[in-house]
């Protein structure tokens, strides 16, 4: 009888340990966030583009927010949905010997929890080569150090990229864009600047400071008007301009348009 139940204790214990050890590191991935570990480097400049670089802890998303000026980063250029750490984005059609700037962010929007997600807390900038030149492996310089994780304004929300939209068909449209701080994701939109009395939305803080939404069920061939907004429980919330874009015809498909036409 006693063999019995060291055997039945031995059993027992042997489950709750192989439990356990399953347990563990399907915990630590949970808690585990997408953070910057390299870069980022400026790995090709020309006249008229330029490789950006960076690595992170986790496979994730590439994208560069940049522009001529450093407080309006309204361009986005975005790397393959490969997953990888090692990211590496290039952006075109540059002028030469110009000054740009630019953020790198990193994410895991696909089916993981909103904020694991990381940018960089600076805006970096570079100059573009005279035509036939090149450079590599340049460090870019801090144009404004911790813009991105200070610009809080006393904790008030703003938009620092966008909105842009994203990709545009006959019956949907998917907008984009960032904040300083974590916050709602909603889009009020309709084909009446007056009357923009729908609603779309995605959940709270999904993006974390990046914010998708898609509009459904449009209609091909269609003016419509649209307004972000995003907010925060404490009560700050900041609204864009009223953009608007023109559905395709069934079927069709409009690219990335970073500057949709501002109505208002």
């Amino acid at each position: 009888m006693q063999l019995k139940n060291n055997s039945l204790f031995l059993t027992v214990a042997l489950m709750l340990g192989m439990a356990l050890v399953a347990f563990v590191p399907a915990t630590l991935q949970a808690q585990q966030q997408v953070r910057i570990t390299g870069g980022p480097t400026l790995d090709t400049v020309n006249s008229n583009s330029v490789f950006i670089t960076w690595s992170t802890s986790l496979p994730s998303s590439s994208r560069v927010w940049w522009s001529k000026d450093k407080n309006n980063l309204t361009h986005l250029a975005e790397g393959p949905e490969s997953g990888q750490t090692s990211h590496r984005v290039e952006i075109l059609n540059l002028e030469p010997n110009t000054t740009y700037y630019f953020t790198v962010e990193s994410g895991q929007t696909r089916g993981t929890k909103a904020e694991n997600e990381a940018e960089t807390p600076n805006v970096y900038s570079f100059t573009t080569t005279a035509p036939g030149q090149s450079k590599r492996n340049q460090t870019p310089q801090v144009a404004e150090a911790g813009t991105v994780a200070g610009n809080l304004e006393n904790g008030k929300v703003q938009i620092t990229n966008g909105p842009i939209i994203e990709a545009a068909f006959g019956n949907s449209a998917r907008i984009a864009w960032s904040t300083n701080i974590p916050g709602s994701t909603r889009v009020n939109y309709g084909t009446d600047i007056n009357n923009m009395n729908q609603l779309a939305e995605a959940p709270w803080g999904q993006g974390g400071r990046t914010h998708r939404v898609e509009l459904k069920n449009l209609k091909p061939n269609t003016t419509y008007f649209f307004q972000v907004e995003t907010g925060q429980a404490a009560g700050s919330d900041v609204e864009s301009h009223v953009y608007s874009f023109k559905t395709p015809a069934q079927g069709g498909q409009l690219g990335r348009i970073d500057h949709p036409q501002q109505v208002r």
